[in-house]
């Protein structure tokens, strides 16, 4: 009881009693969650195999794994995940029926929230797209405007998309107006530069 060590997976491993198969299923899918967090990866619709972009601002990604079995250059949406159809590059969508990107929706179309602590705002989106790594946040409508981005952890602010030491840094105010007002709604969304 009470105890809130956390066990690395080799202690996991030896104490669960883990069969092959499961530790191989385990292992795999750690495998595939550190390669969608760090590198933005996703798997080919043709092979499942991850694939990372090259050109973040192109959907037209090309699997070399398929290329090569195929014999012939195989694309695919980054967005929808299906085989790429029309002219490329694009940053938008393909030609695939319902090909669009839902995040982008989402900014669009979201309500714009009321917040119940911090005063002399309007006009600000319910739903943010992170400015460090593009993951979309939404405000619990309560406390300051400061939300910690889940995915990068880095602190900004909701209503201008500042980072919280250049907003609250020039003027103080976690529950009031910024001095550079409400950041218009996101028309596009940010891609993590990781180092």
């Amino acid at each position: 009881p009470n105890c809130d060590k956390e066990w690395s997976y080799a202690e996991v491993r030896k104490m669960a009693l883990l069969t092959p198969e499961e530790m191989e299923h385990f292992e795999k899918t750690m495998a595939l969650n550190a390669a969608k967090h760090f590198f933005d990866s996703k798997l080919c619709p043709g092979c499942n195999s991850s694939v990372v972009r090259k050109d973040v601002s192109n959907l037209s990604v090309c699997c070399s794994l398929c290329t090569r079995k195929k014999g012939q250059n195989y694309e695919f949406c980054w967005q929808c995940l299906r085989e790429w159809k029309g002219t490329r590059p694009r940053s938008d969508r393909c030609d695939n029926d319902g090909c669009s990107n839902e995040a982008l929706k989402a900014l669009k179309n979201c309500e714009d929230i009321i917040f119940e602590s911090v005063k002399d705002v309007s006009g600000c989106p319910s739903i943010r797209a992170c400015p460090t790594c593009g993951s979309l946040v939404e405000h619990n409508r309560k406390k300051c405007k400061n939300v910690i981005c889940p995915r990068c952890k880095i602190e900004f602010c909701f209503v201008c998309l500042n980072l919280t030491s250049e907003c609250a840094g020039k003027t103080r105010q976690y529950f009031g107006a910024c001095s550079s007002g409400v950041a218009p709604r996101q028309t596009s969304i940010p891609v993590w530069q990781q180092k």
